[in-house]
């Protein structure tokens, strides 16, 4: 009895420690070949991604594990598909471009750099290169190109003219894929190559804002019974116009001028009623020159120069009876007139900012200070050249002071 009771015993330990055994063995193999499958997938996944194919998860034997998709998501939507791209740095046309390539036409976009590899670069487009065409259609400036690329396809085939060494050539770009790279911030960087432009040039209506110092002429105008002319500002209407002439400089012209005048009604010493007039006219112009520098895009352009030139104010009083005929003697009528003139050099120093409404148009301010300056501070009686002095030796100032302007652009 006590011999079966222990083989059998044995017989159990044997049989419950084999279970066991394959117990504990049989989950590990399973998790081992789970494991290597999930380790295939990945780079299945990774191999698949890089040329951005759908996965077709129905035939794997084992589903990812939970982190794979959104991870496979995430490379996805950071190796998305932009709008087609040269791989270029290109710039608008000015004068000493198209002069120093030889080059004979008025349109044309300036190839300033080249991106290896790009869709430009594998059409054997270079450096210094003018883009004349682009599918047929003559390219006029920097964004005109670029709304014509930006209406095609990845895979688009077009014909683009251009000039090189005082040769018209052609050559067929691709537009091939290429992926947009993510900054630190999460956003897609503009076009590689887009550089901002100040222009070419331009002109418009600008009038001027001067503060001019009437203290000198009030005197004088009272002395004759006149109004005294308001002080402050006044409106000197005007405006101008300049080229690039490269390297953002431009160079130009501008100026301005204003009126003031009243009539007033006297009597002489008959009782005779007659009528006394005066008429005070200033103007200013010379040539421009400035420096543009766009500010963050190109719609905002920020520009400091200079004008230099000359300028005049002439203050004229005449005085009738209102009964002159041809042949009378005008002195027997009480009536005369007398004009004083005054020339100077003028300049004046500015910082302005234009704000492109459109491609063509847009509003133009500035700053600035309006300085002239004489060799004295006298006047000229005309028409018989006399030197007139002010009282005390102080003439009526002319203007100068601090100055802004603010107006219409049309150009670009």
């Amino acid at each position: 009895m006590t011999k079966a009771k222990t083989g059998v015993r044995v017989t159990d330990i044997i049989f419950v420690t084999g279970l066991m055994t394959g117990l504990l063995l049989l989950p590990s193999e399973a998790f081992s070949q789970e494991e290597e499958e999930a380790e295939e997938s990945l780079e299945t996944e990774e191999v698949v991604g890089e040329y951005d194919q759908e996965i077709d998860l129905g035939v794997m034997k084992v589903p990812p594990m939970p982190l794979v998709v959104p991870m496979l998501a995430q490379q996805r939507e950071s190796r998305r598909e932009v709008r087609p791209r040269f791989g270029l740095h290109i710039d608008d046309m000015d004068f000493q471009d198209a002069y120093e390539a030889h080059y004979p036409e008025n349109y044309g976009v300036l190839i300033e750099g080249v991106v290896r590899g790009g869709s430009a670069d594998l059409a054997s487009l270079r450096e210094g290169d003018i883009i004349m065409e682009f599918d047929g259609e003559k390219v006029r400036y920097e964004d005109h190109l670029l709304r014509m690329r930006n209406a095609r396809s990845i895979g688009d085939t077009v014909e683009i003219k251009f000039f090189r060494d005082e040769k018209v050539m052609t050559t067929d770009v691709i537009f091939y894929s290429q992926k947009a790279k993510v900054d630190e911030f999460g956003e897609v960087p503009a076009e590689v190559g887009k550089r901002l432009s100040p222009g070419y040039g331009g002109g418009g209506f600008e009038p001027y804002f001067i503060d001019f110092d009437f203290k000198g002429i009030n005197k004088f105008l009272k002395a004759n019974k006149f109004d005294a002319i308001p002080g402050g500002l006044v409106v000197a209407w005007g405006g101008g116009g300049m080229g690039n002439v490269g390297k953002g400089w431009f160079i130009g012209g501008a100026g301005g001028g204003f009126e003031k005048r009243q009539q007033i009604s006297v009597e002489d010493d008959q009782g005779q009623v007659g009528w006394k007039a005066y008429k005070l006219e200033t103007a200013f112009g010379g040539v421009t020159l400035q420096k543009k520098v766009p500010l963050f895009t190109d719609r905002f352009v920020l520009d400091v120069g200079v004008l230099l030139g000359g300028g005049g104010t002439t203050l004229s009083m005449s005085q009738t009876n209102g009964d002159v005929t041809w042949g009378e003697n005008i002195a027997a009528k009480n009536s005369y007139s007398v004009r004083f003139e005054k020339g100077y050099f003028v300049y004046r120093p500015s910082v302005g900012l234009l704000v492109r409404i459109k491609n063509w148009v847009g509003v133009h301010g500035s700053v600035g200070y309006l300085g002239t300056y004489a060799g004295d501070d006298k006047w000229t009686e005309k028409p018989f050249d006399f030197t007139v002095e002010g009282v005390d030796s102080v003439s009526p100032a002319v203007p100068s002071g601090p100055t802004f302007s603010l107006g219409f652009w049309f150009g670009y």
